[in-house]
């Protein structure tokens, strides 16, 4: 059993917008994606993962992102600011997975949790396919692949499961209840 505090990481739609892409005339070089290359900018949000992580140094990371696969590791890992690559352990792209990829990120996030027997660890990736809802409260997922971990809310949700991890509580409690109090338009149109 490993009792690390792990954030399994995603990069695209997670720490730049979800469409990015490397051509055959520039293998290392992707890019953001808009109906063309764009000139936004890769790693945007990357501070504020950085921000955010400073109050949990005990925190490692594992990279889940697909650059792993398809860039190399080495390669994956040198995208990331010194602090934030100096907690990363390792990757979910190795061994069996490599050669036979799993049906979802969930599935390959599993699988490596399993192997490491990590029992705390969540998820900040921006790929919901395939999570049984049982296990979505591992799952930190911008709903806007645009805008990432800077979507409001999401660095605040992340921060609040993170404390709790690290804490050693249970994340299944970390979503909080609902208002007691009616919506908005509850009140106006008076539903019930």
């Amino acid at each position: 059993m490993n009792d690390q505090p792990t954030l399994y990481l995603d990069y695209d739609g997670v720490l730049h917008p979800a469409d990015v892409r490397v051509t055959a005339t520039e293998p290392l070089r992707p890019r953001v994606y808009n109906g063309g290359p764009t000139s936004h900018p890769l790693f945007e949000h990357a501070p504020l993962l950085e921000r955010t992580l400073a109050l949990f140094p005990e925190v490692r990371l594992v990279l889940a992102t697909s650059w792993c696969r398809t860039l190399g590791y080495k390669y994956t890992v040198q995208q990331l600011p010194l602090a934030l690559r100096e907690r990363v352990i390792g990757t979910i792209w190795q061994g069996a997975l490599l050669e036979h990829p799993p049906r979802s990120r969930y599935d390959a996030i599993q699988t490596d949790a399993d192997r490491q027997g990590l029992v705390r660890w969540l998820a900040l990736d921006d790929d919901v396919e395939g999570w049984p809802e049982l296990q979505r409260y591992r799952l930190i997922a911008p709903a806007n692949s645009w805008y990432g971990l800077s979507e409001p809310g999401v660095a605040d949700e992340l921060s609040h499961a993170l404390a709790l991890l690290c804490a050693g509580q249970p994340l299944e409690y970390r979503r909080p209840a609902q208002p007691e109090w009616p919506s908005t338009v509850e009140r106006i149109f008076g539903a019930g």
